[in-house]
């Protein structure tokens, strides 16, 4: 199983990277600077990633965006996905769930390496 990290802020991909390595995560982990290079990513690997953490803000694509058109795919939909956001409003949190009702995790920036991993870890393989 792989994970693919998706946010526009290289530091904040490095971050969260940092996190999966020093809790020995040891899935591969692939990444993209925005949706339209996450749809690429995705693309070519959707059958062995298990996991999106997945940033809102972004250019070209935002992540929900991204979401949304993931949510119309079924092979992608199965994905489960962790929005690791600075939008930490409760209509923003709403909008998410209306979006993605499977939604597996909402983290608003900046968060706590141990919040992260207890979210992330029942949807490692």
């Amino acid at each position: 199983m792989k994970i693919l990290v998706i946010d526009d802020s290289l530091l904040d991909r490095k971050l969260l990277i940092r996190t999966l390595v020093k809790a020995e995560i040891h899935q591969e982990i692939l990444q993209a600077e925005d949706g339209e290079k996450a749809l690429e990513v995705l693309a070519n690997n959707h059958e062995d990633i298990g996991l999106l953490l997945l940033d809102w803000q972004m250019p070209k694509m935002t992540g929900i965006e991204l979401m949304a058109g993931m949510m119309k795919i079924p092979v992608l939909a199965s994905i489960p996905i962790i929005m690791v956001t600075a939008s930490g409003s409760e209509d923003n949190k709403k909008l998410a769930k209306d979006i993605n009702p499977k939604l597996a995790g909402y983290i608003v920036k900046p968060y706590k390496p141990e919040e992260l991993l207890q979210i992330i870890k029942p949807y490692l393989k």
